[in-house]
């Protein structure tokens, strides 16, 4: 079968979408004309090794009934060029995020919700001076738990803003249950989770440089813990990421054997 086919690919139980940033950004723009009201996760290897524990039940769930779910990650397209898919490229919800403010000929409204005031203060004045974004909202909650939330009073805020696309900018996999949580209140709109989205379009924080990320080492740049951590993180997800390629592998192999 053709690959731009075929929608999205398996990492263990994970379903990642089949996509590159083009691709990606012309079907939010088909789904926001459409109506369409749903989420779209942002995804790397530490969240796909936390849906697939089976504690995280309710995780792989919300991942896998996304809209989409972006690979943001270099292994990510590993396991996807594995699978045979040569279409898939690295997807940055960062990157997303500023692309799609920047991109005003489409007419799609944005709201911003996460992060602290003056973080949405700067990205409301540096996007709306400099490339004429059409922000019509941004909301920085509280932070307390994903339970917490007041969602119906938030939704009533997002829904009389008009907007189409909610960018969402928490720590996942918070982010993610709550888009899933809030969805169903709002009127098509499409919520994206971004992470630390706001804090890099808004000068804050750099990105990684590009060649870590091509080797998968973008979390050494931006690590919040000790390197001993850090160090022992990326060995564990290198175990967990050698598991899921060989399983690949063999279900690619065992599927032609069968055909």
């Amino acid at each position: 079968m053709n690959e731009n086919y075929i929608e999205h690919f398996k990492i263990g139980k994970s379903c990642i979408s089949n996509t590159n940033p083009e691709d990606a950004i012309a079907k939010i723009e088909t789904a926001v004309k459409n109506g369409l009201n749903d989420y779209v996760c942002v995804t790397n290897m530490r969240m796909v090794r936390y849906a697939n524990r089976n504690e995280n039940e309710n995780y792989l769930k919300i991942m896998n009934n996304s809209y989409m779910n972006l690979p943001d990650g270099t292994p990510l397209v590993w396991c996807g060029r594995l699978w045979g898919l040569n279409k898939i490229q690295c997807t940055s919800g960062p990157k997303l995020f500023q692309v799609l403010l920047k991109k005003t000929d489409n007419g799609i409204k944005h709201y911003l919700l996460g992060d602290t005031d003056e973080t949405l203060s700067k990205i409301v004045k540096k996007y709306t001076t400099q490339y004429k974004s059409n922000i019509v909202g941004a909301f920085s909650p509280p932070f307390i738990d994903v339970d917490d939330f007041n969602y119906k009073e938030i939704a009533e805020k997002i829904n009389k803003s008009n907007a189409d696309i909610v960018w969402v900018s928490m720590r996942a996999p918070k982010q993610d249950f709550f888009s899933k949580k809030i969805s169903p209140l709002l009127e098509n709109k499409i919520c994206i989770s971004v992470g630390r989205g706001f804090r890099i379009a808004s000068g804050d924080v750099k990105e990684a440089p590009e060649k870590l990320k091509k080797f998968g080492f973008s979390g050494m740049f931006s690590r919040r813990v000790s390197l001993y951590k850090t160090l022992r993180f990326y060995f564990i997800t290198f175990f967990y990421l050698v598991s899921y390629m060989i399983r690949i592998v063999l279900i690619r192999l065992i599927r032609r054997k069968i055909q």
